[in-house]
């Protein structure tokens, strides 16, 4: 089994965060999400700060960002 890289795992985690916010809107979607992205982080650089950041996010925009930008930091 391949792993994914860190893009694709970032690419992953933007659509499932499109779709639940296209599902459920953008107040429940976003919650719904934080413990499906505490997983997609497990076992990365630093998963633990990320993981407290976005459990304070409420805006989908902002929570992309939010992931991109770690994920340009660990893919150095």
């Amino acid at each position: 089994m391949r792993i994914p890289t860190l893009n694709e795992r970032f690419e992953v985690m933007k659509k499932h965060i499109e779709l639940e916010v296209e599902q459920k809107g953008e107040n429940v979607g976003i919650k719904e999400m934080r413990k499906h992205l505490a997983y997609y982080t497990k076992n990365l650089k630093d998963s633990s700060k990320i993981r407290q950041q976005i459990n304070s996010i409420e805006d989908k925009n902002i929570l992309i960002n939010c992931l991109q930008n770690y994920f340009n930091s660990i893919d150095n």
